[in-house]
């Protein structure tokens, strides 16, 4: 008797059958190309508030400095988003987390703004 196919000689097994073209797929040669999705514009604002945002919660300690730069975080933030969700950019998230870290900012500013304005006025400071 003869084998189905012919057997391997380093391992004496039958080697696996070749499979053949059933016809389910295109023929190698006929393959059209898929298109290739383009990448998202990018949203630089989303990238600055955020970075100003971080950079405001920082300084936060600092009266003005963290106010201001939490002031700034939102404005940006505020329109990273806007441009997010008109030029389908990408970066709505860090817009989202800019807008957040801003307003801690700007509320922790807030805070030692008030605190330094209340001792100033009682004569604890200077």
């Amino acid at each position: 008797m003869s084998e189905p196919y012919p057997s391997n000689p380093q391992s004496g097994m039958p080697n696996p059958p070749v499979p053949q073209y059933q016809g389910g797929y295109p023929a190698p040669g006929n393959m059209q190309a898929y298109p290739v999705a383009q990448p998202q514009p990018s949203n630089g604002v989303a990238i600055g508030g955020m970075v100003t945002g971080i950079v405001g919660i920082v300084f936060g300690w600092v009266p003005v400095i963290g106010f201001i730069l939490g002031a700034v975080a939102v404005i940006l933030s505020g329109v990273g988003i806007n441009n997010a969700n008109k030029k389908h950019a990408s970066g709505r998230g860090m817009a989202i987390a800019g807008l957040v870290c801003g307003i801690l900012a700007v509320l922790f500013g807030l805070l030692w703004i008030t605190v330094i304005g209340a001792a100033a006025s009682a004569g604890a400071v200077g």
